[in-house]
């Protein structure tokens, strides 16, 4: 069960530009997304319990606005070895997402810029009620000189049952070029990449994600409760820009740490379960128009 938060904001603060373009231009651009994702089996809690998890997500950017909805799908194996549920039925098979962001970026001056994000979502299983959240991001960027660039801000999840709030932080090297080495290094993600030619961008990475879901009146393993995921993970992948208009991204990725925690109807925490680190990998589409 997997929400990359900021993942969809981060790359935006790096002064990442293609060429002959501003970054107000990459920013704007309109585009479609289209991303698919597979972690292998984990054993859940250290019992002989597995979950694969399956992923895809499409995604709409026009000018400051976007929308994306996501599925996750959950194949259990050894269930009646699970650390929840009622040890006979599937704890959870999948979950939607529907989520409408709007980013409002502003260029100071040559050195400053500023990037506000506020965005809508609902993460459920069944039922869409009280499954809705909201995230707010604001950060500075400073770009000292060409090679060189400083951000930070914060972010905060506000939800129902959990509100989170984590600083922003990151330092930029060579995110304008497209050639040799390019580094950001950060939280909630860090990123090395070497352009092995200007089309072609190899990337090892470090991200954090949470995601909050509304479980369904039936579920087994807490009614009309809640779920959350918490994860380290990081990336080995690669970029390639295929055109002018297409561009694909294809990663290895291996969870570093995971958690799971149930939360009943009224917020209150019932239990905590590590999850097995495993790999995984992850394909993303992009189409410009």
């Amino acid at each position: 069960m997997k929400k990359i938060i900021l993942a969809c904001v981060l790359p935006l603060i790096v002064f990442a530009q293609e060429e002959k373009k501003t970054l107000l231009d990459t920013l704007l651009e309109p585009k479609i997304t289209y991303e698919t994702a597979y972690l292998n089996d984990a054993k859940v809690g250290g019992t002989d319990g597995t979950v694969r998890v399956f992923k895809n997500n499409l995604k709409v950017n026009i000018a400051d606005a976007s929308v994306s909805y996501s599925n996750w799908r959950f194949n259990w194996d050894s269930v009646e070895n699970l650390p929840f549920g009622n040890k006979i039925d599937t704890p959870l098979e999948q979950i939607h997402e529907l989520e409408v962001r709007m980013n409002f970026p502003k260029l100071i001056n040559e050195k400053w810029f500023m990037l506000t994000s506020i965005s809508a979502n609902t993460t459920f299983e069944k039922e869409m009620s009280d499954s809705y959240g909201a995230n707010i991001f604001a950060m500075l960027s400073y770009q000292m000189d060409m090679e060189h660039s400083f951000q930070f801000g914060a972010f905060a999840n506000y939800h129902p049952i959990k509100t989170l709030a984590l600083p922003v932080m990151s330092y930029s090297y060579r995110a304008n070029e497209k050639d040799g080495w390019q580094f950001i290094f950060g939280f909630p993600i860090t990123h090395v990449g070497y352009f092995v030619d200007k089309n072609t961008l190899l990337r090892l990475g470090l991200m954090f994600s949470q995601s909050l879901v509304r479980l369904a009146d039936d579920n087994v393993v807490q009614k009309s409760g809640y779920a959350e995921a918490m994860d380290y993970m990081s990336n080995l992948g690669i970029t390639y820009v295929v055109n002018k208009n297409f561009k694909l991204h294809a990663d290895i990725l291996y969870t570093l740490a995971r958690e799971f925690t149930i939360y009943d109807k009224d917020a209150n925490k019932v239990q905590k379960e590590d999850i097995e680190n495993n790999f995984g990998v992850n394909l993303r589409l992009v189409y410009s128009f």
